[in-house]
């Protein structure tokens, strides 16, 4: 637990490196008055759970879940039905462990709020189960699908969304990009071929790995006629399969960056090791892979011809290892942060490639990628332009083994079962999973380097904390643990916390 101050400021304006020591500053502010979105004051020290908070939300059929994610959608009531309870503009989709990732049924009054999730009957649209994969052939590789029975442990989505007056004259397809274009944007206006899109309407894209199989991507889109008494909002497509990561890595995490240009998948069992693949939803810039030369650069318009890939035509391979012993526990856990930095939770630390990531040195992500790699004369110009010629050559490794964080480290977080990012906030559990920290994490404007404020969230929870979530149409945090009653007998306790994120 945090005990001497309610919040600290990391916040990093240059980088000494002697040995393998980082130096860091520190700054301490206290921001104990800060709002929730209930109108709440967040309390000194955080929350302190009374009876009433532990387990005060229900989810029917569920059990071991290892986290939750909020999908936006278009639907306004549940089921498109006035008599069942709003949707709050999306569902959360619940990695559950007792059955599968499913979307959650909002429960509750007419016209109102939930007050429970139902996790419903592992139906194609609303649930996925993973394909067991034996093998594979062909060049791009063809599964051989033995089943499709393997259930995901953690996951994670990104929505792409376009919006076109980031290019002059508003047409995406014509005229060049704004100085304040994103390759987010670029690739959301690459999917959509030039249309607006918001969160609700943007197709959604489910990262997933299977121990059975690998890493996979799910898109979820929105039913196209929907009635009353049927599917609200987005449903499940088929899965895409990754198939350029070697079989039997038993790989069960899958992380994608915010602004979804890399997808990282790890293992929970037996390896160290963190393989990447880059322009998971295809390359908006149409990068010659054998050059670095792109077509279609985030500074000019969008290519007409675009189209999301096939997983298995995506280039992927071993990026770095995450510094955690295999066989005894290893990484427990994998998300990109706000940063778009990866972060690993493992048995003793939060792990980052480099202690304070970010900024512009050669073993930093995503440059590390390629550091120490032999580049034709003359190089590629571009970073994009140079991960595309590594990833093209699957020269693997570069990025080494990930360190412990000085951030998490300050904050005392080990051990973490859990890892979320939710704007430019990240939460995650410590103290034998009984303690949640809110970290809220910046690049600094002139190094680039990682910042990080954090602040104890909630203290007192039983062990242990086995999945986190944001509910966005609940304005919540959303905590599970697994309880052990006397007799030893696993019980799942849902807690809702109100969302306080005013750092």
């Amino acid at each position: 637990m945090i005990r001497k101050r309610d919040v600290v400021d990391l916040s990093t304006r240059a980088r000494r490196m002697v040995a393998t020591a980082t130096a860091f500053t520190f700054l301490c502010q206290n921001f104990s008055w800060a709002v929730c979105a209930d109108g709440s004051t967040f309390p000194t020290g955080g929350f302190v759970p009374p009876p009433s908070i532990l387990g005060n939300w229900q989810i029917i059929n569920a059990d071991r879940a290892a986290g939750s994610i909020f999908v936006p959608d278009n639907s306004v009531f549940e089921h498109n039905d006035p008599a069942q309870p709003l949707t709050g503009g999306g569902h959360n989709w619940l990695f559950d462990q007792g059955s599968t990732l499913c979307k959650q049924t909002d429960s509750g009054p007419a016209g109102g709020a939930p007050t429970a999730w139902l996790n419903p009957a592992a139906l194609p649209v609303d649930c996925t189960f993973l394909p067991i994969i034996t093998g594979s052939s062909g060049n791009p590789p063809v599964p051989i699908i033995q089943a499709v029975a393997d259930v995901p442990y953690q996951g994670d989505a990104v929505t792409p969304t376009c919006d076109p007056t980031q290019y002059v004259g508003s047409n995406p397809l014509v005229g060049p990009a704004l100085p304040t274009n994103s390759y987010f944007n670029h690739l959301g206006c690459s999917i959509s071929h030039g249309a607006a899109t918001t969160p609700q309407t943007a197709t959604t894209y489910m990262f997933v790995a299977g121990l059975k199989g690998g890493l996979f991507v799910m898109p979820l889109t929105n039913v196209a006629n929907p009635v009353a008494g049927g599917e609200a909002g987005k449903t499940a497509g088929a899965v895409g399969w990754f198939g350029n990561i070697p079989l039997g890595q038993q790989l069960n995490i899958a992380s994608v960056s915010p602004d979804g240009q890399f997808a990282l998948a790890t293992s929970l069992r037996r390896s160290s090791t963190v393989y990447g693949c880059y322009n998971p939803l295809g390359d908006p810039t149409r990068t010659n892979p054998i050059t670095g030369v792109q077509s279609f650069p985030i500074t000019g318009p969008v290519d007409p011809n675009f189209s999301v890939p096939h997983a298995n035509t995506v280039p992927c391979m071993q990026v770095g290892n995450n510094g955690f012993t295999a066989n005894v526990g290893g990484g427990l856990t994998t998300a990109f942060g706000p940063d778009s930095q990866p972060y690993f939770g493992g048995q003793l630390s939060v792990n980052s490639f480099n202690g304070n990531p970010g900024g512009s040195v050669a073993t930093a992500w995503p440059q590390c990628i390629f550091n120490g790699f032999s580049f034709a004369n003359p190089p590629p110009v571009t970073l994009m332009g140079k991960l595309a010629v590594v990833f093209n050559a699957r020269s693997a490794n570069h990025c080494g083994t990930a360190q412990p964080n000085g951030g998490f480290s300050l904050a005392g977080v080990t051990a973490p079962n859990a890892i979320i990012r939710h704007g430019s906030y990240m939460y995650a559990p410590m103290l034998n999973n009984t303690v949640v920290v809110q970290f809220k994490v910046t690049a600094d404007s002139i190094s680039g380097l990682s910042q990080y404020k954090f602040r104890t969230y909630i203290a007192g929870l039983p062990p242990e904390i086995t999945g986190l979530g944001v509910a966005d149409d609940l304005q919540s945090l959303m905590i599970y643990i697994n309880v052990l009653n006397l007799g030893a007998v696993e019980r799942e306790n849902f807690t809702r916390l109100p969302l306080c994120e005013d750092m």
